[in-house]
């Protein structure tokens, strides 16, 4: 497997991920290949290294939650698609032939591996944004007397999903939001002041004031106003900046909406009339782990696509350059696979 990975060569390192090692998670350590071998369950050569300072030797899939799970490459791959296809747990289970609690703990690993993996490359690698879009989406846990929002931020040049937060909806979680997001932010270019528009929530508003105190934005609010469920009015409010901030086609909530609509479709704890409804919180903050991963590093999204020069006449040429939104963030060269985050060395912290 042959990725370019761009600036993400310099970010994940090798180290020795065996506990029980004196030299684990060091990154002075010297870890070379030392050949492959294949399992029972699963015919893919799967790549063996070894710790020179710790005169071991460890599989790949030693950098993966997913270790000792008794499961195929392919079972995790194929439980991963179907996880982003908005399936429940049982519904996976019984596609796969495997057991519920199984697949729960698959995707627990999953889930895991992709916030580390995210949070390394988001962290380790200013990201470069100037057009920051959020909203937030209803949904409820184990009834719907026990409402559980879900805080999204997101991109709007590079269509990528920057982080999201489970909670209520107030204040507290629009600011734990704000706060992630801005660990990501690095100083906007040339000087230009970051764009951020939101629906009407106050809570947007607070979460701003208080934690962008030393970088420099504009703010519009879309305010719409509906009568029995139907759109009559859409006003703008610009908080702070003025129009001439919001050039273009700025003015607005429509790729955030879009990108709702995206995640209804993925996740079936966010379906408006639907039996898998999410019981425990920490499932349904992993599902959006796993659909984060998809969304940003795996597929490729037609409004991202780049008009190639044509050569010839033929009409089977290729016409189009294909992009993920890591890959427009410059994150990426190419679409990145599940079997990379599986094996992906990423350092756990605690």
């Amino acid at each position: 497997m042959t990725l370019k990975l761009s600036k993400l060569d310099n970010t994940l390192n090798l180290f020795c991920p065996r506990i029980t090692c004196p030299y684990y998670q060091e990154l002075d350590n010297i870890i070379t290949k030392d050949g492959v071998y294949t399992t029972k369950g699963d015919g893919v050569p799967r790549q063996m290294f070894c710790c020179k300072k710790g005169n071991h030797r460890f599989s790949e899939t030693g950098y993966s939650d997913l270790f000792g799970k008794h499961g195929s490459f392919k079972d995790y791959e194929q439980m991963c698609k179907l996880s982003c296809y908005g399936l429940s747990t049982d519904a996976i289970a019984d596609v796969l032939d495997k057991d519920s609690r199984t697949i729960a703990t698959w995707q627990r690993g999953v889930a895991n591996k992709s916030n580390r993996f995210h949070n390394v490359v988001c962290l380790s690698i200013t990201l470069t944004v100037l057009f920051i879009q959020m909203d937030e989406l209803w949904s409820f846990l184990r009834n719907k007397n026990n409402p559980l929002w879900v805080f999204v931020g997101f991109e709007v040049d590079s269509r990528f999903w920057m982080n999201f937060e489970l909670g209520s909806r107030t204040t507290h979680t629009a600011t734990k939001l704000v706060k992630r997001l801005k660990d990501y932010i690095g100083i906007p270019f040339q000087g230009t002041p970051l764009k951020v528009t939101t629906d009407k929530l106050a809570a947007y508003k607070n979460a701003l004031q208080s934690v962008f105190t030393d970088t420099a934005y504009v703010y519009l609010q879309i305010v719409k106003k509906r009568i029995k469920m139907r759109l009559v009015t859409v006003k703008k409010c610009f908080v702070q900046g003025s129009q001439d901030d919001f050039q273009g086609k700025t003015q607005n909530t429509s790729y955030i909406e879009r990108f709702n609509l995206t995640l209804r479709q993925r996740v079936s704890y966010l379906q408006r009339k639907t039996l898998g409804y999410c019981k425990k919180k920490s499932n349904f903050t992993g599902i959006l782990w796993i659909n984060l991963f998809d969304y940003n590093y795996r597929c490729h999204h037609k409004s991202l696509r780049l008009p190639l020069t044509r050569q010839g006449t033929s009409k089977f040429q290729k016409k189009w350059t294909h992009r993920t939104p890591a890959m427009a963030m410059g994150l990426t060269q190419e679409s990145l696979t599940w079997r990379f985050l599986f094996v992906a060395p990423i350092l756990v912290t605690h």
